[in-house]
């Protein structure tokens, strides 16, 4: 190796024949080095080469550069290394993207070099192998058109190759010699008794790892890699690739959109993008009723990447369809619609932004002509294995209540809410916590069509309120004071009772306090002692049901519309009681400020309980809620309990958990804006007021 910077070494230009040479060993460094082993030598010779390629541009060097890297990059293609046979295909798609291949080179590369690496060992090489492809698609779209000699198509010298390589790897079941992929109990044919042949096939014992026990995730060859290839062809040839695209090419893409590995779905979403890009709005149209269904096929995937994939491929089809858009968003409306809400946020932002190009300022008219078709995607998707699946539902459903035209939406309030009814009762507390928000919006929008579950959704209601995570607890009492809203002084009547049972139970609490009682800890600390002991016993790793980050279905288990309770069955902690009362007066103060006074004396109560673990919880929840009820009772109302906090607030101010600390002040801020601050600090006694200058002079931060 040299010992010359070779990365910012000079052109030798103007030097004679020495400079020459010395400008081919420079060439040969660099590309010997676009082979490395370590990525960022290899990032930096490419980067080198393409700044050198620049430089020629235009010059009679240009030609000797051009062949210099190409001979070195032939001598890599064939080394044992992948690394070296991943920076041959590097250094190759660099010339052909500077237009420095001549046809020769370039059959070769299409004829030999790509397809001899198409199943190489190694993935990146193999990722490598359909970007080069892609780029020497381009190439020969721009020379045919030129005239040149290169006047055959990329896929006519590799189609074939491609097309066999994607049916030799289709199927993983080949591997087991043609053995059945499950170990199925013997099928009795029961004709007369279909319940006995359903549970027939309910009970079947499926072997994990084969067939439809396989995993989502499990590497499939070289599959998705030649997938990726034909698609990189057809993105590089553009209108060009329309000759080709046969009804047998789109067969195989509808295929292997519902194909078990997710990789191989989400490369062919991408692949109906592609298509979308070289049909034109006509083409597209006579087959909208196919695409649209694949399309939402993967708008509906359990797997996010796919989704994105989906969504990618679906805003390409609308927009090239300007024309036709009557015809086509009624099929792909209801899958648009809940992906805004989807967890994962790429998906989420680009179809919000998909939403926005399609139907502008119509979206709620395109959903209530929709509507028929939107409510039965929405309740189908409530039931999905996915459990972020059935949170977004629940976001979707409140959405089409408040939202959308009332009149559209009528007819299947009573469908809606006995889906949101099963949400409510689901294992995964997230949904709950949906569908809880949206009873609470539906009650307020369709009170009459309510009615008939009310009872149902008290029930639910009030044992949220005790829930363990506390987001759940502060939206029951959002949720039940939309029922306030709805209902007037029956519910209300009803809450305050209840009030009167929880308000104070946290008087009744035991000293060592539990926060998510009785709920599995899956934290990767607090399951590593547990794995430990399971990591080397084979018994534990075989035939077992396999779980996927994508789908938590063997996890957290759907609801059920029945008598059973809510997924997680636990008995609250009273300080989890007491905590979501205290949410629940702030949210009734807004609907009746003179039915929670009543409950100030006790949340006052509540301020001075320091005998169990968990107080700095409970009061962290008072100090930030107190302000907000002070203002909506009304000041000089609440003037009259402020002493009843004084003592127990500054208290606090001067703790050690931060997170109470903090509340503390900002409530002692807040009040002071509220109530004036003289009149706050005239309630102080002398000492409370040398405490109360020493914490505020250290937290002056929240003084603001």
């Amino acid at each position: 190796m040299v010992a010359i910077d070779i990365y910012n070494r000079p052109s030798a230009e103007g030097q004679g024949k020495q400079g020459q040479q010395d400008d081919e060993t420079v060439l040969q460094e660099l590309v010997s080095h676009a082979g490395s082993r370590q990525h960022l030598e290899r990032e930096k010779a490419l980067r080198a080469l393409d700044g050198m390629a620049n430089h020629f541009e235009g010059k009679e060097e240009s030609s000797v550069f051009a062949e210099v890297v190409r001979k070195s990059a032939e001598n890599m293609f064939g080394s044992v290394e992948w690394e070296e046979r991943l920076g041959g295909l590097k250094v190759s798609e660099l010339l052909v993207r500077r237009g420095l291949v001549d046809d020769d080179f370039a059959l070769k590369l299409c004829k030999v070099y790509c397809m001899d690496l198409l199943e190489d060992s190694e993935v990146r090489v193999r990722w490598a192998v359909g970007e080069l492809l892609g780029e020497l698609s381009k190439v020969c779209q721009s020379s045919v058109s030129k005239g040149s000699t290169l006047h055959c198509h990329v896929w006519e010298l590799t189609g074939n190759t491609i097309l066999k390589s994607i049916e030799k790897n289709y199927s993983r079941d080949a591997e087991d010699g043609g053995e059945p992929s499950s170990k199925i109990a013997p099928k009795e044919h029961h004709e007369s008794d279909p319940i006995a042949s359903l549970l027939q096939q309910s009970y079947q014992v499926v072997e994990p790892g084969k067939g439809d026990m396989r995993h989502g995730t499990e590497g499939w060859k070289c599959l998705e890699t030649s997938f990726r290839a034909l698609n990189n062809i057809m993105k590089g040839s553009g209108d060009e690739f329309r000759q080709y695209l046969d009804d047998e090419i789109l067969a195989l893409v509808y295929k292997s959109l519902k194909h078990p590995n997710r990789f191989i779905r989400e490369i062919c979403q991408f692949m109906l993008g592609t298509v979308c890009e070289i049909l034109n709005e006509n083409e597209l149209f006579e087959k909208h009723v196919e695409l649209s269904g694949r399309l939402g096929f993967g708008l509906s995937d359990n797997w996010s990447q796919v989704r994105y994939a989906a969504s990618v491929a679906t805003r390409k089809f609308v927009l090239a369809t300007p024309h036709y858009k009557d015809e086509i968003l009624p099929l792909l409306v209801p899958h648009m619609c809940l992906n805004r809400y989807y967890v994962a946020e790429g998906v989420r932002t680009y179809s919000q932004e998909t939403w926005r190009l399609a139907v502008g300022d119509e979206g709620k008219d395109w959903v209530a002509r929709c509507i028929q078709n939107v409510v039965s995607y929405y309740v189908e998707q409530s039931g999905a294995n996915n459990h972020a699946v059935r949170e977004a539902a629940c976001a979707c459903i409140a959405e089409l209540m408040v939202k959308v035209d009332r009149s559209a939406v009528s007819p299947h309030v009573p469908r809606l809410l006995s889906c949101l009814l099963t949400c409510f009762r689901d294992a995964s507390w997230p949904v709950r916590d949906a569908a809880c928000l949206a009873t609470g919006r539906c009650v307020l929008a369709f009170p009459d069509e309510s009615r008939d579950i009310l009872e149902k959704l008290y029930k639910l209601w009030f044992a949220h309120l005790e829930e363990n995570i506390f987001s759940v607890r502060e939206d029951s009492a959002v949720a039940l004071a939309n029922a306030a809203r709805a209902y007037g002084d029956e519910a209300i009547t009803r809450i305050t009772q209840k009030l009167d049972e929880m308000l104070l139970k946290a008087k009744n609490q035991e000293s060592d306090s539990k926060s998510l009682s009785k709920l599995e800890n899956v934290t990767t600390f607090g399951v590593a002692a547990a794995r430990a002991k399971i990591a080397n016993d084979k018994d534990s790793h075989t035939d077992k049901t396999m779980f996927s980050c994508g789908s938590l279905a063997p996890k957290l288990k759907r609801g059920a519309d029945c008598c059973g309770d809510y997924g997680i069955n636990r008995p609250a902690e009273p300080w989890e009681s007491s905590d979501g009362s205290i949410y629940m007066v702030r949210e009734l103060a807004a609907v009746s400020p003179e039915a929670v006074v009543p409950f100030i004396p006790a949340l006052a109560e509540l301020s001075n309980l320091y005998h169990f673990t968990h107080y700095v919880t409970l009061h962290e929840t008072l100090w930030r809620c107190l302000p907000v009820i002070a203002e909506r009772v009304g000041k000089k109302v609440f003037k009259q309990h402020l002493e009843l906090f004084l003592d127990s607030m500054l208290k606090d101010l001067q703790c050690d958990h931060r997170l109470c600390q903090a509340a503390a002040a900002t409530c002692i801020a807040k009040l002071q804006k509220l109530i004036g601050k003289g009149i706050f600090l005239g309630r102080l006694t002398e000492q409370q007021l040398q405490d109360y200058e020493r914490s505020m002079t250290q937290l002056g931060a929240y003084m603001i």
